[in-house]
């Protein structure tokens, strides 16, 4: 812990620190962060979270209002470091949402790189598993090169966002990504997630309850494993099974993508799963009962400000994000204001939108145009 202890001392007081972090999400069942990269002016600090799970002396450094955190796609690093470590980051400016406000067309670390800092980044260990340890080598450049980088593609992006006039926006939209929380795999297996699998609607009955007794073996598995679940058994075995439910060894080897050595392992549990489910289909509701369908003017007011916005982005040029995001627009439906001083409460609108576009909004509010009805 003495080295994280240096690694703290040299964050405090810094007015910019670069982060990022590599996890294992794509080869175990509960993913977790395995290295975090930390640059302050030239010195760059790789943590190995494998080996040090309490990073608690760098809560304070990473959430002190008078330093920058810079980081790239931050909502993934952010509600990470919260998950595995409880620290939060803020504030934040994260350069792939400046580079969406700007209108660029290519959004990838790499890309920004290479259009400002001239320089090609290796993006082929994208998918590498970051638990594998001992490390080699080989490997640190890749873990440097994502944090190097990012005070210049700042110095850029927050020059371009001044001169557009469109620091609020960001501004709004890094505090609304530094206060996001974990939404992935918890640690209880939801058990109405197969419902969640591409194809699982289109199951007569009989198939949707044996659907759900393969999904909890697979679960089952996969932790047992530790491996992610589609590695144990894909979707679209899972949705064959089901809507077939065979019933023998020699039913499952046509499933496609079933090969015998998942044949001799999991046969007999397969089918017990089969039997089960086409037994008990009853236990299992073919639908679970709608959300409850937003007010008609809600829907109404939804689909007016879409709208307006769309004429207002061709007009100007600029991405919708600049003129009114989506989670603006859900907000001002859901609250139906009628008044400026309403309107400027709606969390994320901020005073430029309010000055530039509050009478239309209040208007749309007012008097939002007719619909056509749609299922939910």
């Amino acid at each position: 812990m003495e080295g994280l202890d240096k690694v703290a001392d040299a964050l405090d007081g810094a007015e910019f620190i670069a982060i990022d972090t590599e996890s294992n999400s794509l080869h175990v069942y509960r993913e977790q962060v395995c290295f975090v990269q930390i640059c302050v002016g030239d010195d760059v600090f790789i943590i190995d979270t494998v080996a040090i799970r309490n990073l608690d002396s760098l809560r304070k450094p990473l959430s002190d209002p008078d330093s920058l955190k810079l980081l790239h796609g931050a909502d993934y690093d952010v509600v990470c470091m919260k998950r595995d470590f409880d620290i939060g980051i803020e504030p934040i400016f994260d350069t792939m949402i400046a580079a969406q406000i700007l209108g660029y067309e290519q959004l990838g670390l790499g890309s920004l790189a290479e259009k400002h800092c001239g320089v090609t980044l290796d993006k082929t260990l994208s998918r590498y598993d970051w638990g594998k340890r001992p490390l080699e080598d080989r490997y640190l450049p890749y873990l440097v090169e994502d944090v190097v980088h990012l005070e210049t593609l700042y110095d850029i992006l927050d020059h371009a966002l001044s001169r557009a006039d469109h620091l609020e926006a960001a501004d709004i939209e890094f505090d609304r990504v530094a206060l996001q929380e974990w939404s992935g795999r918890d640690a209880e297996v939801d058990p109405e997630g197969f419902r969640r699998i591409k194809g699982a609607r289109d199951l007569d009955h009989k198939g949707l309850a044996v659907l759900k007794e393969l999904y909890l073996l697979r679960e089952e598995l996969s932790e047992e494993a530790n491996r992610p679940p589609f590695k144990v058994l894909g979707n679209a075995q899972l949705l064959d099974i089901a809507a077939r439910r065979p019933h023998g060894p020699g039913d499952l080897r046509r499933i496609q993508g079933f090969p015998d050595r998942l044949l001799r392992r999991l046969g007999r549990e397969i089918t017990g799963c089969v039997d089960r489910g086409s037994r008990n289909y009853q236990d299992v509701p073919k639908r679970l009962p709608a959300p409850p369908r937003p007010p008609e003017v809600q829907l109404a007011i939804n689909d007016g400000l879409r709208k307006w916005r769309r004429g207002i982005v061709q007009e100007l040029e600029v991405p919708s994000l600049v003129v009114l995001p989506n989670h603006v627009v859900e907000k001002i439906a859901a609250r139906r204001p009628k008044t400026l001083e309403e309107l400027a409460d709606v969390p994320g609108l901020g005073e430029k939108r309010l000055r530039l576009y509050g009478d239309a909004i209040l208007r749309i509010v007012a008097k939002p145009p007719p619909i056509q009805r749609r299922r939910y």
